[in-house]
C-alpha cells in the first residue's frame, strides 16, 4: 500500500468517504480541477481518483492536460454523469476505470487495488 493517491472531488463528503476507505494509502486531496492538475504535476501520484464535474477546470480538462506529462497517474474517474458521451470520451482519453456515484466504498478500494496491481506489473 505504498502508492500515492490524489483524490480530486469538489464534494467534501466524497473526499471524506474515499479517505476513510483508502486510509492505508498515502492520500493527497484537491477540491477543484486546477488544484488537481497542480498536485498531479508537483506530487506525482501513482493513481488519481478524478471527478468529472468540478469548479474551474473539469475532470476531462484535467485528463487532457495530464496527457502532456511524461509519466501520468492512472486515472479512475468518479462521477454522477453516466452519459455515454462522457464515459466514452473519458475512456478514449485513457482512463483506467470509471465509477459512477453513488458508489460503495468497496468498489473504490477494489478499483484502487486493481490499479496498484497493474502498476506493479508494469514496473
Amino acid at each position: 500500500m505504498d502508492r500515492k493517491i490524489l483524490v480530486a472531488d469538489d464534494d467534501e463528503q466524497i473526499i471524506q468517504v474515499v479517505s476513510r476507505v483508502l486510509s492505508g494509502y498515502r492520500l493527497i486531496t484537491a477540491k477543484d480541477g486546477d488544484s488537481a492538475l497542480a498536485l498531479a504535476v508537483s506530487e506525482r501520484p501513482d493513481i488519481l481518483l478524478l471527478d468529472v464535474a468540478m469548479p474551474g477546470l473539469d475532470g476531462l480538462g484535467v485528463l487532457q492536460k495530464l496527457a502532456a506529462l511524461p509519466k501520468r497517474p492512472l486515472v479512475i474517474m468518479i462521477t454522477g454523469d453516466e452519459t455515454i458521451g462522457t464515459i466514452s470520451t473519458a475512456m478514449e482519453m485513457g482512463v483506467f476505470s470509471y465509477i459512477t456515484k453513488p458508489f460503495e466504498g468497496e468498489e473504490i478500494l477494489s478499483q484502487v487495488k486493481l490499479a496498484a496491481a497493474f502498476l506493479d506489473k508494469a514496473e
